[in-house]
């Protein structure tokens, strides 16, 4: 079996092979669980934290042949004079003023075409239903102020979304209506960053389909180039002992960068209070080690959010679709 990924879809440097001989810890279900947690970690890395790209690479996940793996870094960013017309958030993904501003003149450009501007002021019926399905939401802060911004691969609902008929481009629509509020009403304050929790738990083959790669291709697209710089940090949590081998194995593939932001946690680890580190016992819940009896997914700001896309969903006249039971 092999899943060949184009750079479009992951933005990632160089030709990444898994087989036998690198996986021989791996048997059975649990390889075909590190081919899935390899594609989801590649997507998740590329996403978070804006690459840089200067060729037009290809990325291999083949179970048969041992590929070649060629080492990929990005440049270390120059002091540059500050900017008004370029966000802060691009002044620190490039390592010029020059690439700066061609990558910020893109981005303005993609957001008229896409009406992002306006984004905010339509209403999104999908809402609830991809919110229960795939869920992923803003919570408290950590100790450094940035918001925690949590997903939980492990609960994805793939029939769900089939039978509610929420397909990869009406959920594209919804993560830049996501990304839209964090940045623009959750965290508005120029170069906010956020920390990046993914829970793997249940993380599993069954989660995978052709429709998931699709919308994860199309978001990392938007994100890589869009909105760069935006991860302080990111923890995978609950990753089994495999992850670790995976790990080995597309770390050449990985920024400096990313690599430095990236921190993995075991269930041991989580329920040991790991987390602790960084986030203030306060906010974070009491199942990840810490002493708050708010749930991810009820804090302030999925409140906020809830209430304001009802509010903009009812002026509009727009029925929201509603999870399933």
């Amino acid at each position: 079996m092999s899943i060949v990924l184009t750079s479009s879809d992951f933005g990632l440097e160089g030709v990444m092979a898994i087989s036998p001989a690198n996986v021989l810890i791996l048997r059975g279900r649990h390889r075909r669980n590190a081919l899935l947690a390899g594609t989801v970690v590649c997507a998740m890395l590329a996403h978070q934290c804006g690459l840089v790209r200067d060729h037009p690479p290809v990325v291999h996940v083949n179970t048969t042949t041992v590929g070649q793996t060629r080492w990929w870094r990005r440049r270390p960013a120059q002091p540059q004079q500050s900017s008004k017309k370029v966000p802060i958030n691009f002044m620190e993904a490039e390592p010029s003023l020059e690439r700066a501003k061609a990558r910020w003149a893109q981005t303005l450009e993609w957001r008229a075409e896409e009406g992002v501007d306006a984004i905010l002021s339509e209403p999104n019926a999908v809402f609830h239903a991809l919110k229960a399905h795939y869920p992923h939401y803003l919570h408290l802060s950590d100790k450094e102020g940035h918001l925690t911004y949590w997903e939980f691969p492990g609960r994805l609902n793939v029939s769900a979304l089939k039978e509610l008929r929420i397909n990869s481009k009406v959920g594209l629509r919804h993560y830049i209506w996501h990304t839209e509020y964090t940045w623009q009403v959750a965290s508005p304050k120029e170069g906010a960053q956020a920390m990046v929790l993914f829970d793997a738990l249940g993380l599993g083959w069954d989660q995978l389909s052709f429709e998931l790669l699709d919308l994860i291709k199309k978001i990392v697209t938007f994100t890589n180039q869009h909105y760069p710089h935006r991860a302080a940090r990111i923890v995978v949590l609950n990753t089994p002992q495999w992850y670790h081998a995976l790990y080995g194995i597309i770390k050449p593939i990985m920024s400096d960068v990313c690599d430095a932001k990236l921190v993995f946690l075991s269930s041991e680890e989580v329920k040991g209070g790991a987390l602790l580190r960084w986030i203030d016992k306060n906010n974070l819940p009491i199942e990840y080690g810490g002493r708050s009896k708010i749930a991810v997914g009820d804090s302030k700001y999925e409140r906020a959010m809830r209430g304001y896309i009802d509010k903009i969903n009812r002026r509009a006249g727009v029925q929201a679709i509603q999870p399933l039971k």
